[in-house]
């Protein structure tokens, strides 16, 4: 079947950036009912990377020429020194995040915790994201559409993110949740066929020559309830993902202590014999997983108690859930009381939706039901204080 492909050129129904504001943006529904992760992804650019005079969309002011809703500066035309990031010539790190209900992706130019739109076209409701850092190319689960969404990323001029040529498809009819893409560019997702009888979700794989060639429609389900043991199958319901060169590795939304909290599996495309492959939990610590990104010696994962973290290597599984807390959460913040005016409401409890690294010694993730994002140090499993980075209403 024909990929769909359509244009990357235009918003959906909203001006570009007027939902993101020097605050980080501005208040919209929160993704409170949001449970599964994987939506924030960390780019990392090489500092060679060409700098291709694209078009792109941004907020217009009445003084400006090409002042519209959703205006784009034509080829070659600089961005005003007012919406170029302030690190634009010394960064090459973007925060890239999902904002569901605004029907938004949107990134940060590290360390600038500043919140732009990428142009992504239609899109119904982006949930998970992944990056493949190799060729800068952004991937968008898109579950109402049934689809996986790709876009080529580059830096305009001015600094700013933006999408180059067309929206097209990565793998179409999958509900797909979490998101995740190895060193090669074959990308990784837990979710479903949309034309399956069961309800139940997989861990699939859709090979990098595939997403380039455009065999859209058959991926590869590599893990799934019926192979990975009994009774107790590893796969009970995936949430979270991540990947590194030998193994893949996802958390469970449910059952994570009967099933695996942590569940660590082999490639099954690097040419493992049968006998080689490896599938074992590294935790059942907890019951829900939400989200997870790895290292290069860890897995760190979120759930409602909190950010936690496991080694690769750990050669039995953790079930005590003090063991590998980072934090239990943020700390509760209120408003200053404002004379003659109702007291503020108390913040929501929180809801940690999606992490990533960032290749260094940082881990982002996201509280959505507050429309926060905090960092914690990546070093060890330490217990950590958090910051809070940016506001983010909406955010997965």
């Amino acid at each position: 079947a024909d990929s769909r492909t359509g244009s990357a050129g235009g918003s959906v129904g909203q001006e570009p950036g007027a939902m993101f504001s020097r605050r980080g943006g501005r208040a919209g529904r929160d993704g409170a009912g949001a449970r599964r992760g994987a939506g924030l992804s960390l780019l990392l650019l090489p500092a060679l990377l060409s700098h291709v005079a694209l078009a792109f969309t941004r907020r217009a002011s009445p003084s400006d020429p090409y002042a519209k809703v959703g205006a784009i500066i034509p080829d070659g035309k600089d961005a005003p020194a007012d919406v170029a990031p302030v690190n634009a010539k010394q960064s090459r790190r973007f925060l890239v995040a999902t904002f569901p209900s605004l029907r938004q992706v949107g990134y940060c130019h590290l360390p600038d915790n500043v919140w732009r739109p990428l142009v992504i076209g239609e899109v119904a409701e982006p949930r998970g994201v992944a990056v493949d850092r190799q060729s800068a190319r952004l991937f968008v689960a898109d579950p109402p559409n049934k689809v996986i969404w790709w876009y080529q990323l580059s830096v305009n001029p001015a600094g700013l993110l933006v999408t180059a040529g067309e929206q097209k498809a990565a793998v179409e009819g999958v509900v797909a949740d979490g998101l995740t893409v190895n060193g090669i560019g074959d990308l990784y997702f837990t979710g479903r066929m949309a034309s399956s009888r069961s309800n139940h979700s997989s861990i699939f794989r859709q090979d990098a020559a595939s997403i380039l060639s455009g065999r859209t429609m058959e991926p590869a389900e590599i893990y799934t309830r019926s192979n990975t043991g009994t009774p107790n199958p590893k796969v009970w319901v995936p949430s979270g993902i991540a990947v590194d060169a030998l193994f893949v590795y996802w958390g469970n939304l449910e059952g994570g202590k009967k099933h695996g909290s942590v569940v660590k599996g082999s490639r099954l495309n690097v040419g493992l014999l049968s006998q080689d492959r490896q599938l074992r939990a590294l935790s059942t610590s907890v019951d829900e997983v939400r989200g997870m990104t790895a290292t290069g010696t860890h897995i760190f994962y979120l759930s409602p108690s909190g950010v936690r973290g496991v080694l690769k290597s750990s050669a039995t599984p953790t079930d005590d859930p003090a063991f590998g807390l980072l934090a239990a959460g943020p700390p509760e913040r209120h408003a200053a009381p404002r004379p003659g005016r109702p007291p503020a409401p108390a913040p929501k409890p929180w809801s940690p939706a999606g992490i990533a690294w960032d290749g260094d010694n940082t881990l982002y993730f996201t509280d959505a039901a507050n429309g926060a994002v905090y960092t914690l140090p990546a070093l060890n499993m330490n217990a950590h204080n958090l910051t809070r980075y940016s506001e983010a209403p909406g955010i997965h």
